[in-house]
C-alpha cells in the first residue's frame, strides 16, 4: 500500500471544496486528490458537472 499525504493549507473565499475524486479505471477503483474550491457554493460545483440547478 502506498501512503501519500495531501495538505489543505486554507480556503479563503471558497464555500464549497472538492477534495477528492473516486473513479474506476478498468477493473480498478482509484482515488485522486483534487483540492479545487468554488466561491459560489454547491450549486456552482454541480453546474460544472452538468447538473441543472434552480436558484
Amino acid at each position: 500500500m502506498i501512503d501519500e499525504t495531501a495538505f489543505l493549507d486554507a480556503a479563503t473565499s471558497e464555500r464549497t471544496l472538492l477534495l477528492a475524486e473516486i473513479y474506476r479505471r478498468g477493473p480498478v477503483w482509484r482515488l485522486r486528490a483534487v483540492g479545487q474550491g468554488y466561491d459560489q457554493g454547491l450549486g456552482d460545483l454541480a453546474r460544472r458537472y452538468g447538473v441543472n440547478i434552480e436558484d
